[in-house]
């Protein structure tokens, strides 16, 4: 198979991350290009080159048997290739993907344009993007993580002694940033620590106490590496989301075991069960979280029993195997439907 992969971003945002580790995956037994749109910083360029795949900005559609689209950004550039190409859209946004569409970022009319629709959320296609859904060109796969196991130092921030939460990822107000930080105050614990592996958005900029610098870390963007020791050596993840999907941040702790406290916000209720594989909080609400993550501190055999059916989500749902092997799928098919 010849792809094409198309990128605007190729940022350490989640639908990045997606698709470098699907391509890294599939490459020397299918052939793969990635054509970068040049939306901000070119931070994994060199993994891809590493991996072996050209990154360019100009493209011959002709080359290739079929177009993978990234993410709702590359919308305006879809119709233009479904017209040479059949073409795969990998949509990755919640509901503030939906709100581009309404303001006119692109044509709605890529969503009839496109051979076959890939979501990772059964939520998505019913709640999020159902009034532009046409025609039953769309499928479901979900995402998949595959954090390299390898024991890794534990990072300065994780202090011993404390009960080291962690939040991974962008640091927004999107992503609830603010509510685990006020969960955390409300924990009034001096051995709690809490560390933002991500990078950081100018729109949560928190005044800290001298004591809260002590133990409240903003630790910044780190590689795949460095957040598998996070991941690794910390005591819980905290994932209190306002608008998102089942989060890689998720799916990578389930895999190595690390307990979950997430909100029950859209599509994390049909990987997450409450009091099972993780704890969930109603969105927006830092007192329930708090809550949640004191049962994590205060139980030790409540993280076990968590971390193990964690496990088990991960291995039935969420292994990246499992996930590439759908997706080449989906692509094959969209080969055949354009030959058809």
């Amino acid at each position: 198979m010849r792809m094409l992969a198309v990128s605007g971003n190729l940022d350490y945002s989640g639908s990045s991350l997606c698709l470098y580790r699907f391509l890294k995956t599939v490459t020397p037994e299918h052939s793969a290009d990635l054509l970068w749109g040049q939306l901000g910083p070119p931070s994994l360029k060199g993994a891809y080159e590493a991996a072996g795949i050209r990154v360019m900005t100009e493209a011959a559609l002709d080359s290739y048997d079929v177009v993978l689209c990234n993410s709702l950004l590359t919308g305006h550039l879809l119709q233009r290739c479904a017209a040479r190409r059949p073409v795969l859209w990998w949509i990755h946004e919640p509901q503030f993907g939906a709100a581009m569409v309404r303001a006119g970022r692109f044509s709605p009319e890529a969503f009839a344009a496109a051979t076959t629709i890939v979501f990772p959320t059964r939520w998505q296609a019913t709640e999020v993007y159902r009034e532009w859904l046409t025609r039953e060109n769309w499928t479901i796969v979900e995402n998949g993580a595959a954090v390299d196991p390898s024991p890794r130092p534990r990072p300065q921030e994780v202090v011993p002694g404390f009960f080291n939460i962690l939040q991974l990822g962008a640091v927004e107000l999107r992503k609830g940033t603010d509510l685990t930080l006020a969960a955390v105050r409300r924990l009034a614990d001096p051995a709690v620590r809490l560390i933002y592996v991500g990078p950081r958005h100018p729109n949560f900029s928190p005044s800290l106490t001298a004591e809260e610098k002590t133990r409240i870390v903003f630790a910044g963007p780190k590689t795949e590496e460095q957040v598998a020791a996070y991941l690794q050596h910390c005591d819980a993840l905290s994932v209190p989301t306002r608008d998102d999907l089942v989060a890689l941040a998720i799916m990578e702790a389930l895999q190595v075991g690390l307990p979950v406290a997430s909100s029950d916000y859209g599509p994390i209720p049909e990987t997450i069960r409450h009091d099972w594989n993780g704890l969930m909080s109603p969105v927006g609400n830092a007192e329930k979280l708090a809550e949640n993550l004191a049962r994590l501190r205060d139980n030790p055999a409540l993280r076990h029993r968590l971390a193990a059916n964690g496990q088990q989500t991960y291995r039935e749902r969420h292994n990246a195997a499992q996930s590439r092997d759908r997706l080449l799928r989906a692509l094959a098919d969209t080969i055949a439907k354009g030959r058809a």
